[in-house]
């Protein structure tokens, strides 16, 4: 084989190898990503949430969901992080960060997932969202008529707490929600 004949061959099987990594990578990328929660469980995140860097410094890792329908761009922000507090205190801020919306839209489903207590807490209505740094920072209120919320409450059995969090635009919650409970039923021991 000549010198030349062996140059085009190499740059052929680079050029084949660049494709099928590449293709790789495509493959890669719509996968699942997974979570740790405390290195005792891990939560396998949904191909179709796209990661996105934390919009606050007490997230660990935060997503956005997507419909194939309504308004382009319109997102709803899916977050982790580890927590403190009561439960049942929780829940009772989180809902009252919402004011009105159907009463038969608003929910608490408390199950055992192995050795984790789990509650999937679902509100709706007008979402008071607090500007600057989460619930606890003061700062300006913003109204964000006919929203949602689907949210966890993953409780280790230490008692260690962990959340996370879809809130978005209400049909952009509604059409994630089964892929958020499955994707918080992927808890593992």
């Amino acid at each position: 084989m000549s010198r030349r004949s062996l140059l085009k061959t190499l740059t052929a099987s680079f050029a084949l190898l660049a494709v099928s990594s590449l293709g790789s990578l495509a493959l890669a990328e719509e996968k699942a990503t997974s979570v740790d929660v405390f290195g005792a469980g891990s939560l396998e995140v949904p191909a179709s949430f796209k990661k996105v860097a934390p919009k606050s410094g007490i997230i660990e890792h935060e997503f956005e969901a997507k419909t194939g329908e309504g308004k382009e761009g319109e997102t709803a922000r899916v977050t982790f992080m580890a927590a403190g507090g009561d439960v049942k205190a929780n829940i009772q801020r989180w809902k009252g960060q919402f004011a009105g919306g159907k009463a038969e839209d608003q929910k608490v489903e408390e199950m055992k997932l192995g050795n984790w207590e789990v509650y999937i807490v679902d509100v709706n209505g007008s979402f008071a969202e607090r500007m600057g740094g989460g619930p606890f920072a003061g700062g300006k209120v913003v109204n964000r008529e006919n929203y949602a919320m689907a949210g966890a409450i993953l409780v280790h059995p230490e008692g260690r707490k962990y959340f996370v969090k879809m809130i978005g635009p209400a049909e952009v919650v509604k059409a994630n929600r089964k892929s958020f409970v499955s994707m918080i039923k992927s808890i593992n021991n």
